[in-house]
């Protein structure tokens, strides 16, 4: 099993495109920050304020759930998939490559 770059993902994939892939509509904007009912926990009242995503900075929080972190970690809280197979499941669905990490070249003694 090759390898993910997770910190390469991170770099390339928005919190802006995993919060349109879970269906996420924010119920109030300011600017970079967008609030809403949350994805993780299943908020229904169309007027929950309870997560709140900073799209600039990719990191999330509910402060009803306590969940939190970046892009990934919100596609994997929403999924419910481990952490490999949610990150190339993410890759698909957004048509990026997987970033694979890359194995050190093997050095040989010197004679």
């Amino acid at each position: 099993m090759p390898a993910i770059d997770f910190t390469l993902l991170r770099q390339q994939v928005s919190l802006a495109q995993v919060l349109d892939l879970v269906g996420f509509t924010p119920t109030t904007r300011c600017g970079p920050q967008w609030r809403g009912p949350c994805p993780v926990h299943g908020s229904k009242s169309p007027r929950s304020r309870s997560f709140a995503a900073h799209v600039e900075k990719n990191c999330w929080h509910c402060f009803r759930c306590g969940a939190s972190g970046n892009a990934l970690d919100l596609y994997l809280a929403v999924t419910k998939l481990p952490v490999y197979e949610g990150a190339q499941q993410l890759c698909a669905r957004l048509r990026v490559p997987v970033p694979r990490r890359v194995a050190p070249a093997s050095r040989s003694p010197p004679p």
